[in-house]
């Protein structure tokens, strides 16, 4: 089994590994890293962000509700060390994963290279690196990268120290395993690697002393940090303490038993547990038979290692059966670098029987044929059967902007099928903001970090939507940043008509769409002037309500397509007094190189006929500027072409309008595609679409 590929490395393959990994870890760190803060703070991001910002006000992430924040501690303090060093943003926030991911390719390769192979472990780096559920983990500032980080070291380290008999390794195992959790408590499966000892090594080896003292030190360290979320966690713990008794706890912590996460492996990765799940059992077939003493050779190794990584995979997974948990495959991160050995090792296994049977039906006798075959086998098998790995798939998760779909949800599972704009809403607000204003927000743990402050939480869903309310001497509050709590349209209008000389703010998400989020009564009332829409996040659904603008600054007018709301990466936001809403959109000059963006309107247009009028002005221009346009359906189908010659503006704050026209047949929503000529700036105030038959203006809010 070992012949065609030994675990050790001559010097010439050392320094090529060493190339060959240095190559991978400067892909991770530069390309991983590329538009990295480009994107809004989202999902559980909004939470670290605010410890992160705490632990540097404080010390320690207290949040704005009072309440401490002990969720992935240990993870917080490491963000708030690079904010410290690098500048508190969400580009450095983020870095933290990317490198976490970078530095576990040398553990990997290592960890796979000990227990089997160097093939194994090329295979494996390989198939890691480009790995969509990688990329998309690397890219945000949660725990999930430092925690597989940590956790491959720790079993790479137990591997040495109680496999191999590694004194020194027994005792980093002991501190890596106790540190664990405190990235994330979902560290905890590292324990399991004990039973795996015990099963493969059997009780005599189990009970000897090293064994035992790390064993109880790590069980009671862990069991202690369940005692703490039980009785002393106000925030970040998944479900509701019925009651504080023995009782209470085992139904906070444990259900009967569900399939639910291998379902989502199965899900995930279809071809790929299929190998993990015969490779396995193969495994386990072949230890069953205990070969003696001086029968065991290199390859009773490798079945043992093989059995030993599973053993690793599976007893977490049946455990979390048991575990009271929202059903989420990311919560398996942390062991997909097992799943990954796994399915390379079985694949390696059955290319090496492949190649055999190959060898002998063709009298290859050469070992360098064979090699040679077993080689393409096993490249052809893995490019072949790997699920969810393409460098194109790695690119467009780096390259991602708004409005692009995430079709790799059955990874993430967020729910969450667009990213959102939770900062161009906030950012917005901020700038307008005055220190008689109110403001309400449905997330306002993401408009805490943009705004900052929130005065008011709007959320009408019952339990189990966002259970974030508690009662205080002032009345319910979410316990995150302590907003006041209003769940009914009566509160919102009281809190409009008792404020009638302050403006109000209301900040919505993607949340005022969905039913147990937001009922249909507030949200009818938010959007039933599109004048009180001063503001459209880059996502399309994300928006910023303004009530009692009493000098309407903001709300004098509305227009179809604010200039502001286009998603545009290289776009600028430009804050003017002259502009619609006080905000355009500004596009700098590219001399030789044409720029193309769109924007896709997020409400049917019924048949008619349309003119499109655009409010412009542009500056630097070298030649005959012009804009194209195209509207189309989404089934990418022309509905009209145009080409707007642009005339410069006399002065710095003239605009001008061009204007085209457009027939619907049928009910259709369409993208507007614009084409900027190169070799001049352009700013865009507003785009109307303009009904020709009844003469208004179409705005997003005028459907419903």
């Amino acid at each position: 089994m070992g012949s065609l590929g030994n675990w050790w490395l001559s010097k010439g393959e050392r320094v090529a590994m060493t190339v060959f990994l240095g190559l991978l870890i400067v892909f991770v760190i530069f390309y991983f890293s590329r538009h990295l803060a480009d994107l809004s703070l989202w999902m559980d991001e909004g939470f670290h962000t605010i410890a992160t910002q705490e632990i540097l006000a404080h010390g320690y992430p207290l949040f704005p509700s009072g309440h401490i924040y002990y969720k992935a501690i240990l993870y917080t303090y490491l963000l708030s060390l690079f904010s410290l060093l690098f500048g508190f943003n969400s580009f450095t926030l983020r870095l933290v994963s990317v490198l976490a991911t970078a530095a576990a390719i040398p553990f990997i390769f290592a960890f796979t290279r000990k227990l089997f192979n160097k093939i194994i472990a090329v295979g494996c780096v390989v198939l890691f690196v480009f790995s969509l559920w990688v990329v998309e983990n690397a890219r945000l500032a949660l725990y999930f990268s430092p925690l597989l980080f940590i956790c491959i070291v720790g079993y790479y380290f137990f591997y040495l120290g109680f496999f191999e008999e590694k004194t020194k390794y027994k005792i980093l195992t002991t501190v890596v395993f106790l540190l664990a959790p405190l990235v994330h408590q979902l560290g905890m499966s590292l324990w399991f690697s004990f039973l795996a000892l015990f099963f493969i090594r059997g009780a005599g080896r189990f009970f000897k002393k090293d064994v035992l003292l790390s064993f109880a030190s790590i069980s009671l360290f862990y069991f202690l940090i369940q005692l703490h979320e039980f009785f002393f966690w106000k925030v970040g713990y998944v479900y509701e303490k019925t009651e504080l008794s023995f009782q209470g706890m085992m139904d906070y912590f444990f259900s009967g038993f569900s399939l639910g996460y291998f379902k989502e492996l199965f899900r995930s990765f279809p071809a790929m547990s299929l190998f993990v799940l015969g490779g396995t059992f193969i495994a386990l077939v072949k230890f069953i038979p205990r070969p003696s003493p001086e029968n065991r050779g290199h390859f009773s190794r490798f079945n043992n290692n093989w059995l030993f990584v599973a053993l690793c995979l599976f007893f977490p997974l049946i455990f979390l059966g048991f575990f009271r948990t929202h059903v989420q495959p990311r919560y398996l991160y942390q062991l997909y670098p097992l799943f990954l050995i796994l399915f390379v090792v079985t694949v390696y296994v059955l290319s090496q029987a492949v190649a055999q049977l190959m060898t002998f039906s063709f009298s290859l006798k050469n070992p360098l044929f064979q090699k040679m075959i077993l080689g393409l086998v096993f490249i052809f098998s893995l490019w072949m059967f790997s699920d969810q790995v393409s460098l194109a798939g790695v690119k467009r998760v780096v390259n991602r902007y708004y409005n692009d779909p995430i079709p790799t949800d059955t990874i993430t599972r967020s729910g969450r099928f667009e990213h959102y704009d939770h900062q161009g809403v906030g950012e917005f607000v901020k700038h307008h903001l005055q220190p008689d204003d109110i403001v309400v927000a449905i997330h306002v743990v993401f408009q805490y970090i943009y705004v900052g402050r929130v005065d008011y939480w709007l959320w009408s869903g019952g339990p189990g939507t966002w259970d974030a309310w508690e009662k205080t001497p002032e009345g319910w509050k979410d316990f995150y940043v302590g907003a006041r709590w209003i769940n009914n349209l009566q509160d919102l209008k009281s809190l409009i008509e008792n404020n009638s000389g302050r403006r109000i703010w209301i900040i919505t998400s993607p949340s005022l769409y969905r039913l147990d989020h937001i009922n249909h009564e507030i949200r009818k009332f938010i959007q039933q002037d599109p004048r009180k829409l001063v503001f459209l996040g880059k996502d399309g659904l994300s928006g910023v309500y303004l009530w009692s603008d009493t000098q309407s600054e903001l709300t004098q007018d509305y227009h179809s397509i604010e200039g502001e709301w286009i998603p545009l990466r290289e776009g600028k936001i430009v804050y003017s007094p002259l502009a619609s809403k006080r905000a355009e959109l500004f596009l700098s000059r590219q001399r030789n190189k044409r720029r193309i963006f769109k924007y896709q309107l997020p409400y049917d247009l019924p048949p008619g006929r349309y003119q499109v009028v655009v409010k412009y002005k542009i500056s630097e221009a070298e030649r005959e500027p012009w804009l194209g346009l195209s509207i189309r359906t989404k089934t990418r189908r022309a509905v009209a072409e145009h080409r707007f010659y642009l005339h410069p503006s006399s002065a710095a704050n003239n605009y001008s309008k061009v204007t085209g026209s457009f027939r619907l047949d049928s009910q259709a929503k369409l993208d507007f595609l614009f084409l900027q000529e190169a070799g001049y700036s352009l700013t865009i105030d507003w785009i109307n679409i303009i009904d020709e038959q009844k003469g208004h203006v179409w705005s997003p809010y005028l459907t419903f």
